[in-house]
């Protein structure tokens, strides 16, 4: 009779063990498998972005080169009639590095256009009501300097009278800048800086 219990005893333990050992194995089994299909579902998911999604800063309603007014400025000799209109070139030279709801057509900056306004405006400052008014925006924007180009704008558009739209409310980032010069102008550049434009 003992050794019945004793070979009874020792199954019973070997039954539970194995069972135990099966519960415990089965149930770590489905938490890998559980925490695999997760960790997919987050490899899966969309990532945030951090940079701030782009965007243009070309007026689709009413942006386009102005190629009369940027030949007369490329074929503006000294001694040649100043232009009139309260030089509303400079103004249009600017949508190129402003953010605005609406610009109406513009010129391409370049060192050589800023260089012919400015001797324009020195030849024929009796000309121009606001002459120091420009030659102060040109003289900075020829050195490079465009840190206040949206003030300089809606300085320029009030003073010709302008009250409504297109006002400049920010500076373009590179970024923009090159798309701006892209879409409008039909030039492919690599770098913006100031007034130096490197075309490809």
């Amino acid at each position: 009779m003992r050794w019945i219990h004793v070979v009874g005893i020792v199954v019973l333990t070997a039954l539970l063990s194995i069972s135990g050992t099966y519960f415990v194995t089965d149930k770590n089994y489905k938490q890998e498998t559980s925490n695999k299909g997760t960790d997919s579902e987050l490899d899966n998911s969309p990532k945030k972005e951090v940079k701030e999604e782009f965007v243009s800063t070309v007026d689709t309603k009413f942006g386009w080169e102005n190629p009369v007014f940027s030949m007369k400025i490329d074929e503006w000799k000294s001694g040649d009639e100043p232009f009139v209109d309260n030089l509303v070139e400079l103004q249009q030279m600017s949508y190129q590095k402003i953010i605005a709801d609406e610009k109406e057509s513009s010129i391409m900056i370049t060192l050589e256009r800023i260089d012919t306004l400015l001797q324009m405006v020195e030849e024929n400052k009796d000309d121009y009501e606001y002459s120091e008014q420009y030659l102060d925006v040109l003289n900075r924007w020829k050195l490079g300097d465009f840190s206040s180009v949206d003030q300089d704008h809606n300085d320029i558009w009030f003073l010709q009278g302008s009250k409504q739209g297109g006002i400049a409310y920010g500076i373009a980032t590179k970024e923009q800048e090159i798309d701006y010069i892209f879409r409008v102008f039909a030039k492919e550049v690599v770098e913006v800086f100031g007034s130096s434009i490197h075309t490809n």
